[in-house]
């Protein structure tokens, strides 16, 4: 699938910080496997349209403190070094840029979590990543007694998305339409 709003370069910056955000682990995907990064560029071609310049401008100069303290642009960092970009802007210790990349960190870091863990109809959360990680069986119409007991095991729950419920909505009108 092609960007909806970010160039390649720009694409490719925004997979990076989200990787480090909410790293993969050997036994657990994170936000690249989530594609949380197809979530803010397809909320930036829409819904966050407003927050294009904003984010084309920091984007800029998120890099333009890599090669700062680096060298080279974010993308071509290690991970460990990418990692204290991040704790660094985190804690406010770049210097005049503190401030703006502080709210820059916020923003992204907010935009990450909604897409590893929001419905997938928004473009992350692919293949219900984010809601296996956090065992959460996605939209449902309601549970039954067993499945509200303590230390119920929701892993049984088949996730479903609310493009899902809609969908055997409307599968359920047509069969009552039939009979």
């Amino acid at each position: 699938m092609s960007n909806m709003f970010f160039n390649e370069e720009e694409m490719g910056l925004v997979q990076a910080i989200c990787s480090r955000l909410i790293p993969s682990e050997p036994d657990s995907p994170g936000a690249m496997e989530a594609q949380a990064y197809t979530y803010i560029d397809h909320a930036l071609a829409g819904y966050f349209s407003h927050l294009q310049n904003y984010y084309r401008q920091r984007l800029h100069d998120f890099n333009r403190l890599a090669n700062r303290y680096y060298g080279a642009d974010y993308v071509r960092l290690a991970a460990e070094q990418q990692d204290e970009l991040l704790h660094s802007i985190e804690r406010m210790q770049v210097g005049e840029d503190s401030d703006d990349m502080r709210v820059f960190f916020e923003v992204i870091h907010e935009h990450t979590i909604e897409g590893t863990f929001g419905d997938p109809k928004y473009g992350g959360n692919r293949d219900f990543v984010g809601w296996r990680m956090i065992g959460f069986p996605g939209a449902q119409w309601g549970y039954t007694g067993e499945q509200m007991q303590l230390g119920y095991d929701s892993g049984q729950i088949e996730i479903l998305s609310v493009t899902d419920l809609l969908k055997r909505h409307k599968e359920a009108e047509k069969e009552v339409s039939r009979s």
